[in-house]
């Protein structure tokens, strides 16, 4: 792309009662943008703007025509479903900008248990054709397809081209919470309003109760139903009075499993807004996140392997116990392969949720220990703010590769073809589950991470245009990496 300064424009899919998608999909990422730009613009010129989808529509308006006209990327969240919105997209590509969607749910095997269900399998809008057809179509018409999900990306290569961008949690949202230590009193956390704090208040006669937290949307009964979860829970709950399950969240269709518990061994924690959220997961001692891996087609006509509905989420859950400091027990599945080191990730059954919990009640002091070392350099990869630089390129890349299929030229670029009798077997990754016995840690690992973590985050030492940080933890992380490689002789 020609541009320097980029421009994005997300239009946003959720209304205000739903709002959730495009929390993640839309708001982080624009605010991620804008607060670098604002952080530096010398350096980081890039900005963002969000409009509600429908709102764009009337692109003939002056207005509206000057809004969107700024921009170098169009995002459309999901609904790419209606002609108009297609004659949309037409209209800004005709004038050079580069239009893509993005997906973050497998919307065409949504399950009944999903009130989704309703509008994208049962058509209640009486689409003709039916909703999934038309999401062929809009995808058919944009410059790239964008998800959270690798399986999403391959069930769709046939119709747009992919390009894998995960869910980041927001810095400024998490690096301030107050993590509660073991032991600690439990609290119950309401929501006042948008901008004000939340009031906090302590659960009476919760001191000494081991918390296992989870929260989520209205589509993660089929979660719970066929993981396990629940009934390891129970049996460690039978031998362990102190062991609570601390649900959060208003779907009450969850009751039935929840009535498999001790009711004296169950907390309830109602929604709250999204930038009260971090705070209720800090008052986890153990997160979960179970999964559904019941084998599902891709429904899109691009039968590529054997997965789940679950498998096709992100990382979500993960990413946030990993920013939280808090340790974690979850479904072994694609969606969290690149947290197994933070986490232990376990087969989906009663025996194997129990065990895994129990390890963690434990040993639960050391296990927050772990969690809570390498939360700052957490914060410092994996938030959307330090990502902001990443999430450019990665629009400029889409930019570049989309003018590049259209046929335009690059100056000064000279064209690589790939030697066919020269393979590359790429790296070997081992995944670690954050078991001690488990993993191979270098004696100075925790320290020099946190190290890296402070320079970026807290202080922002800059020698020139080096990030310190950077230099600490990749200097130190290369030799790191060479021990961490060699397998203990324990380990199967």
């Amino acid at each position: 792309m020609t541009v320097e300064k980029l421009h994005v424009i997300y239009l946003y899919a959720d209304k205000e009662n739903e709002w959730n998608c495009s929390q993640w999909r839309c708001h982080l990422l624009s605010n991620g943008i804008n607060y670098a730009h604002h952080k530096d613009p010398e350096h980081f010129p890039h900005t963002a703007n969000m409009y509600e989808l429908t709102s764009a529509m009337d692109f003939h308006n002056p207005t509206v025509q000057a809004k969107i006209g700024a921009a170098d990327i169009i995002v459309f969240q999901r609904n790419v479903l209606w002609e108009q919105v297609w004659a949309t997209m037409e209209y800004w590509q005709a004038l050079g900008k580069v239009c893509v969607v993005d997906l973050d749910d497998h919307y065409p095997l949504i399950p009944p248990s999903n009130p989704a269900f309703q509008s994208w399998i049962m058509n209640s809008g009486e689409m003709d054709p039916d909703p999934i057809e038309r999401l062929k179509i809009g995808l058919g018409k944009a410059d790239a397809l964008i998800a959270p999900s690798h399986i999403i990306l391959k069930d769709w290569e046939h119709i747009a081209p992919g390009y894998y961008w995960p869910n980041y949690p927001s810095l400024l949202e998490w690096q301030d919470i107050e993590r509660k230590p073991p032991g600690a009193n439990d609290v119950i956390i309401t929501s006042t309003s948008k901008e004000d704090p939340p009031n906090v208040e302590v659960r009476p006669d919760s001191t000494g109760k081991i918390v296992v937290g989870w929260g989520g949307s209205l589509s993660h009964i089929d979660s719970f139903v066929y993981s396990g979860a629940i009934e390891g829970m129970a049996m460690l709950m039978a031998e362990n009075k102190d062991v609570i399950f601390k649900f959060c969240g208003n779907d009450d269709r969850m009751q039935f499993l929840l009535d498999r518990l001790p009711e004296e061994q169950l907390y309830r924690q109602h929604g709250v807004e999204s930038k009260d959220w971090p705070q209720v997961v800090a008052s986890f001692d153990i997160g979960i996140a179970p999964m559904d891996m019941r084998i599902v087609p891709s429904g899109t006509g691009n039968e590529h392997g054997h997965y789940s509905y679950d498998e096709r989420r992100s990382w979500l859950k993960l990413v946030e116990y990993a920013c939280g400091g808090v340790p974690f027990v979850a479904t072994k599945c694609v969606a969290y392969e690149d947290f197994a080191r933070y986490g232990k990730l376990v087969e989906n059954t009663p025996e194997a949720w129990y065990e895994a919990l129990k390890s963690r009640v434990d040993g639960l002091q050391h296990f927050y220990e772990d969690a809570m070392s390498t939360r700052l350099n957490n914060l410092k990869r994996l938030t959307i703010e330090n990502n902001a630089q990443k999430l450019v390129d990665f629009y400029f890349l889409i930019g570049e590769e989309t003018q590049a299929k259209q046929g335009m030229v690059f100056p000064d670029m000279l064209p690589v073809v790939p030697n066919p009798e020269i393979e590359w077997a790429g790296p070997n990754p081992i995944l670690y589950e954050g078991d001690p016995l488990s993993i191979g840690r270098a004696p100075y690992a925790d320290m020099v991470v946190d190290l890296a973590g402070r320079w970026h985050n807290d202080l922002g030492l800059f020698y020139n245009d080096w990030d310190l940080g950077d230099i600490l933890e990749y200097s130190i992380l290369t030799h790191m990496n060479v021990q961490l490689g060699k397998e203990p002789a324990d380990v199967d």
